[in-house]
Formats: C-alpha cells, sequence, structure tokens
C-alpha cells in the first residue's frame, strides 16, 4: 500500500475532505488499581506507558464494537502518544510488546483488599494491526474498573505527551494520584524504585545516591519544567542512610514567568536541589550571566575530586548566587536580565562575546587549539559535541560564529577552570 493509499486508510469513513481539528478533552480518570500496578518481567517504555494510556482512555470514552475489540486509526494513535515520526513500525512494535506483559496490580493496597483475579493479569490480551488502525481488547474485569474508579488519579494527556523520559512519566502519574493531599505517602526508596519505577534496572540502582543522582533528579527536574505541577523530594534518615522517602505535590501558580534567555538554566537549578519555584523566582531577579557564573561556579565545585563531596549543592548554588562567586559583573543589587545585552547564552555556557576576559580567554584557547595534532583536535570535538545537547551548537563540518565561541569557551574551561584571568597571564 502506498503513502496516499495508507493516508485514505487511517482517515474515518464518511470525511475525506479534511476537516479542522478538533481539540481532544486530555483529562481523564485513571483507577489506582492500574496506576499503582508493576510489569512483571518486562519495564514499560515511555512509548509503551503512552499507548496504554490511549488505549484506556479511549476504552472508557468509546464502546466496543460488537466483536469485543476497541479500535482507533493509527495516525490518531500518533496524535495521541505525541509520536512525532511518520514512520509507525516503533510504534506498531511497542503496542504488540504491550500484549505480553503481565502486570501486578496495586501493589500498594493492603493485603485484605485484593483479590487473586487483581493480583497479576495481562493488561490488553489481545493486539491486531490492519488497514491503518490498531485493534486492542481488555480483560472484563479491568475494564469494569476503568469505567467506576473508586479511587484515581486526573490524568493530563497533553502533559504525559511532554514528557521524554519514562522516570518523569511514571514519577508525575505517582504524584498527581495525591495532588489534593498535597503529599505522597512514605516508601522505602527500594520500595519506589521497584513499584514506582518499574524496577528502574535494579543492577545499576542499588544504592541510593546512584538511584537519586541518575533517575530521580532528573525526572524531579522535568517533571517541574514540563508539567503543570510542582514537586519535590523529601528525605526521611535512618542514622546516615537514607531509609524513606515522600513527594510534596502542588499545582503551579498561573502566571508564573521567567524570561526567555534563563528557561534554559531553570532545570539545571533544579537538579542542584532548589525548588522550581524558588529557581524561577531566582531567574526572574538575577540576570542571566550572574546565575550561569552562579550554576557554573557550584557545578565545577561538585565535580572537584580533590575536596568533599558537597553536602548540599542547592545552599552552595544560594550562596555563590547571593556573593557572586564566577560573576565578573556589579552584585551590589540583583536587578533584571538585559536581553539586549546578553544576547548570546546557550546551555555549555558561552557568556557575553563582548565580554573582554573572556574574549582573552578564547584567543588563548585558540592559541593551544591551533597548535595540536588533527587526532587530538578531533577527539576534543567529539568530548564537545557529547556534553552539547544543542544540536545547533555542536561542531560539524561548517562552523558558525556562535558554535566556534560555545566550543572556545568550553576548551578554555577545559584547559584552566573558571579561574580569575589574571591566572592565565
Amino acid at each position: 500500500m502506498n503513502r496516499r493509499s495508507r493516508e485514505v486508510a487511517e482517515t474515518p469513513q464518511g470525511s475525506l475532505i479534511p476537516t479542522a481539528p478538533q481539540p481532544p478533552d486530555d483529562l481523564w480518570r485513571k483507577t489506582v488499581k492500574v496506576l499503582h500496578s508493576v510489569p512483571r518481567g518486562h519495564s514499560l517504555t515511555l512509548v509503551q506507558r503512552k499507548i496504554a494510556n490511549a488505549w484506556m482512555k479511549h476504552a472508557i470514552e468509546n464502546p466496543r464494537g460488537r466483536d469485543g475489540w476497541w479500535q482507533m486509526p493509527i495516525v490518531k494513535l500518533r496524535q495521541e502518544t505525541g509520536f512525532a515520526s511518520t514512520n509507525t513500525v516503533h510504534l506498531k512494535e511497542a503496542a504488540k510488546a504491550l500484549m505480553r506483559i503481565i502486570f501486578e496490580f496495586d501493589v500498594f493496597a493492603p493485603s485484605e483488599r485484593r483479590t487473586d483475579e487483581w493480583q497479576a493479569q495481562v493488561l490488553f490480551h489481545a493486539v491486531a494491526i490492519s488497514n491503518g488502525y490498531i485493534r486492542w481488547q481488555i480483560s472484563d474485569n479491568i475494564y469494569r474498573e476503568l469505567q467506576r474508579p473508586e479511587v484515581y488519579a486526573l490524568i493530563n494527556m497533553s502533559v504525559m505527551r511532554r514528557f521524554t523520559t519514562t522516570a518523569a512519566l511514571q514519577l508525575w502519574e505517582f504524584c498527581v494520584r495525591f495532588e489534593n493531599i498535597g503529599v505522597t505517602r512514605r516508601l522505602r526508596w527500594e520500595e519506589l524504585r521497584d513499584a514506582v519505577l518499574d524496577g528502574a534496572d535494579k543492577a545499576s540502582f542499588s544504592e541510593w545516591k546512584v538511584l537519586r543522582k541518575r533517575a530521580l533528579v532528573p525526572a524531579i527536574a522535568e517533571i517541574n519544567a514540563r508539567s503543570d505541577h510542582e514537586i519535590e523530594m523529601l528525605e526521611f534518615r535512618d542514622g546516615r542512610r537514607v531509609a524513606e522517602v515522600q513527594f510534596r505535590v502542588w499545582p503551579k501558580k498561573q502566571g508564573t514567568k521567567v524570561p526567555m534567555e534563563a528557561e534554559r538554566l531553570v532545570e539545571r537549578i533544579v537538579r542542584l536541589g532548589v525548588p522550581a519555584i524558588e529557581a524561577k523566582r531566582m531567574a526572574g531577579l538575577y540576570p542571566v550571566p550572574r546565575l550561569h557564573a552562579a550554576l557554573r561556579y557550584t557545578e565545577l565545585r561538585q565535580t572537584d575530586t580533590e575536596q568533599a563531596p558537597l553536602e548540599s549543592p542547592a545552599a552552595y548554588f544560594r550562596r555563590a548566587l547571593e556573593l557572586g562567586w564566577g560573576y565578573a559583573g556589579d552584585i551590589s543589587t540583583p536587578a533584571a536580565p538585559d536581553p539586549a545585552r546578553f544576547a548570546v547564552v546557550d546551555a555549555a555556557g558561552a557568556p557575553d562575546e563582548n565580554d573582554v576576559a573572556s574574549s582573552r580567554r578564547r584567543e588563548l584557547a585558540r592559541g593551544h587549539y591551533d597548535k595540536l595534532p588533527s587526532a587530538e583536535k578531533e577527539a576534543l570535538r567529539q568530548r564537545y559535541n557529547a556534553q552539547q545537547h544543542l544540536a545547533n551548537l555542536r561542531v560539524k563540518a561548517r562552523v558558525t560564529k556562535i558554535t566556534e565561541v560555545a566550543f572556545m569557551n568550553w576548551l578554555a574551561k577545559e584547559l584552566w577552570g573558571d579561574g580569575p584571568q589574571e591566572a592565565l597571564l
């Protein structure tokens, strides 16, 4: 079937003339029996979780066919899940894989509230794909619970589509269940890993500090940056060891504005442990170069293996920002950012190009770089590209001026750190 034929096949009958898309009702009630379920044997990917949510929402809102199947055009499934690619092979494979995953349902329920039929079951026991449509079946007892949940979380599909990591989506769904209470239940951190994060690769996350750094902190930063909620992690210690964790959750206040040039820095500040609301307040209060300098100063201190690890990176960052550590400008009074002056700020750390000290550092870095053999130059370019998450600032065959500035700033930091300019002369 050619591409045009597929498009016709995926168009609902009686609607061959394109019509203006209607905004979907993105809110639906997800029962906690599914929300607090754990796949056994396999962890769900981000795409699989989004597909499962789309199918359950569709099943709640639409009757199944006479043959007992629900169906949806694949093009609509792409829209519901935010799957931007037109290559649906991955989407289809992820959907078919859901049929092979067994869930243990309502894992946080007291033992007396459980029934045998809910302990382990396939959520979608049949899946089929044909003629531009995807079809699925849901077990009757699970479907009854989907229709009339006693306890549920209100899931917003438009928010779900924004997430780019599985951990962020899992943690967000868990937390919004407790939105009205304002705080989640306390869990042993191992229970959080196994029940909320689907096991989250037990071999890699066998220690709390690794799970916290590699999974939870980035997930919280993504939730606070992309969703309509703010969450904050609370740690409870047994002696020196973190034994339990809990999350505070609340809806964002409408109208919170962050200067456009500071948006990229807010997520990095949150990763240090600063609450998102406070990070946004900082972004509105301090100029971008000062925020950036404090971030770089704190991040450099975190990676300094010759000193003791920071007990609280958030507190260190607040102090660095307040006292202007690493910042060459006037620190007497915080001021709003000046977009006209600080137009070139990138995620890898490019300060204002007109800054004399930075210009001198780039000149020295360029002199060092030009003397290196080709193999070492290529190694440096690869290292820079690996840490630069903005594609337009990576070094390619044709190097733009802004890319060169960002690369030389990075190289200067690699060579001399963030020390004062006098140390280079």
